[in-house]
């Protein structure tokens, strides 16, 4: 649950804490266009989602390997002791489930390079001490995997990019706020029987500043993706978190950056 009361904290406080192609191309193996910085190719996604799936099979493979040792260990010593022992089955490993999708990989790809430019233009860093191997453990992901660095970058940059855009005097429009509201609304995160007006009512000033902050961000990531005509091969088609928490349930957008979706061919959705 997030009530009104913590929204302070997960839109800012935990940032600051941390702080040319034509709509008529269509390849089937590109799964982003970038214009001057590169196209993103189906097989750049699947190297990253597969590094994670064969990092979390190995794992698995050696927790199995592990258990299955320490069982027969403990069969050994009961029969040692005089007990009957019938063996227990085999433990074998699990299939890996990576805890995200192709389309993940992807959005955190194009966003690497987006809040990359960005944060050149403002003059923000990533912090020395970014908590990797934490935040990783968090999402269930290897630490050192690539998808896990990209995420986390996104994640400190995005919220470091919010904060320099922070005006005093600035005040969100009531689309932007009401977006969050049913964001919020619809995972848990308003008190029940809450209504907008209610809700909006209680936000405070830091609150407002925050969604308005984000909310400059959006069009800059939007200024950013024209001026690279980046192009979304629909069946990734994401749109680009521009504010977002970090809930029990997993991430939660709050506010978002689309991009121009047209593409020539149309393609089966990809996971």
């Amino acid at each position: 649950m997030l009530p009104a009361r913590r929204l302070a904290s997960a839109l800012v406080v935990a940032s600051l804490a941390l702080a040319g192609v034509s709509g008529c191309r269509s390849e089937s193996s590109v799964a982003a266009y970038m214009g001057s910085a590169g196209d993103i190719s189906d097989k750049d996604v699947d190297k990253v989602w597969n590094e994670t799936y064969d990092a979390l099979t190995a794992q698995a493979k050696a927790e199995a390997s592990a258990a299955e040792a320490a069982q027969r260990d403990t069969e050994a010593k009961r029969k040692a002791a005089g007990e009957t022992v019938t063996p227990a089955p085999t433990i074998t490993a699990d299939r890996a489930q990576v805890p995200f999708t192709r389309t993940d990989v992807l959005k955190a790809m194009v966003g690497q390079e987006i809040y990359g430019r960005l944060a050149t233009k403002h003059s923000v860093q990533l912090p020395a001490d970014v908590p990797y191997a934490e935040f990783a453990a968090q999402r269930k992901l290897p630490a050192d995997s690539t998808f896990a660095k990209l995420y986390i970058d996104n994640y400190y940059l995005r919220g470091l990019l919010t904060q320099a855009l922070v005006a005093p005097s600035a005040t969100p429009s009531d689309e932007d706020m009401r977006f969050v509201f049913d964001q919020l609304s619809a995972n848990g995160g308003v008190q029940p029987g809450q209504d907008y007006a209610a809700w909006k009512s209680s936000q405070g000033e830091q609150n407002l500043q925050a969604v308005a902050a984000a909310a400059k961000l959006r069009d800059e990531v939007k200024a950013t993706a024209d001026e690279l005509h980046v192009k979304i091969n629909p069946r990734y088609a994401f749109d680009l978190t521009v504010l977002g928490i970090e809930a029990e349930a997993g991430p939660l957008d709050l506010l978002t950056a689309d991009f121009d979706d047209q593409w020539a061919v149309p393609v089966d959705d990809k996971s």
